[in-house]
C-alpha cells in the first residue's frame, strides 16, 4: 500500500497504532478539577477534625463498659476511621458528577458546602447509632426493661 492509500487519521508507518487525537486537553478543565481536588482535601482536614474527639469519646464508652478490649477498640477506630475517609470520597466524586452534568463543570460554592454538612451529618447519625448500640448493648445482654 502507498502512503496516500492511507486515511488520514492512521499512521503509514504502523496501521495498527491508535489513531492520534486532535484534541487537545482543555487546560481550564485541569484547573477545575485541580481546585475540586484542592478544596475537598482542605475539608477532609477539617472533617477528620471535627470526628476526632466524638470517635475517641465513643471508643472510650466502648472500653470502658468493660465491653470491648483494648486491641479491638483500637482496632475499630482505626478501621472507622478509613471507613470514613473512604466515605469522605462520595463528596468530591459527587460534586465533579453533579457540576458535569447540571451545571457544566461551572464551579458551585454552595454544591460543595452542602455536600460536605450533608456527609458530616450522615457520619455523625452513623456514630450516634454505634454509641446507641454500645450503651445499649449491656441493657439487652442482661435482659432489663429499657
Amino acid at each position: 500500500m502507498e502512503a496516500d492509500d492511507f486515511p488520514a487519521h492512521m499512521n503509514p508507518a504502523n496501521p495498527y497504532a491508535t489513531p492520534a487525537s486532535s484534541a487537545a486537553a482543555d487546560p481550564v478543565s485541569f484547573s477545575a478539577f485541580g481546585e475540586l481536588v484542592k478544596g475537598w482535601e482542605k475539608l477532609r482536614l477539617l472533617y477528620n477534625g471535627m470526628l476526632l474527639l466524638p470517635g475517641i469519646g465513643v471508643l472510650a464508652v466502648a472500653f470502658s463498659r468493660d465491653s470491648m478490649p483494648l486491641p479491638l477498640a483500637i482496632t475499630s477506630g482505626l478501621l472507622c476511621g478509613l471507613g470514613a475517609n473512604a466515605a469522605f470520597f462520595g463528596g468530591p466524586l459527587a460534586e465533579l458528577y453533579l457540576r458535569a452534568v447540571l451545571f457544566r463543570g461551572e464551579p458551585k460554592p454552595w454544591l460543595r458546602k452542602g455536600l460536605f454538612c450533608g456527609g458530616c451529618f450522615l457520619s455523625f447519625v452513623a456514630m450516634g447509632l454505634f454509641l446507641l448500640g454500645v450503651l445499649l448493648e449491656p441493657m439487652m445482654l442482661s435482659g432489663q426493661p429499657m
